[in-house]
């Protein structure tokens, strides 16, 4: 069993689809961290530094403050980042990998 399964391995790894998809998952996945790291260095940077920007309200006769409306920004752009890495994931990578297996079977 041992054998078929270094046999299946080899294959893949000698793929050129397989050196593709990691090329790919990579440079998506890094820019994926990039932008959640920009928006959630910003906020907490912005906290950390302007807190009294964060405690205005976000305008006038608004009772909300502009933190809670960045934050809560912050928490959408989290799901929005999700279902794009997900539908990326769904047209780029799973094909790829189909290919792949096919490939090594």
């Amino acid at each position: 069993m041992g054998s078929r399964t270094d046999d299946v391995t080899a294959r893949v790894l000698a793929n050129p689809k397989y050196h593709q998809l990691v090329r790919k998952r990579n440079a998506i996945s890094l820019m994926f961290f990039a932008v959640m790291l920009v928006v959630y260095a910003g906020f907490i940077l912005t906290l950390a530094f302007v807190p009294e920007l964060f405690a205005r309200p976000i305008g006038a006769g608004f009772t909300t403050s502009i933190g809670v409306l960045t934050a809560t920004l912050v928490a959408v752009s989290a799901v929005v980042m999700i279902a794009a890495y997900v539908q990326v994931s769904n047209k780029v990578f799973d094909p790829l990998i189909r290919a792949i297996v096919e490939d090594a079977t």
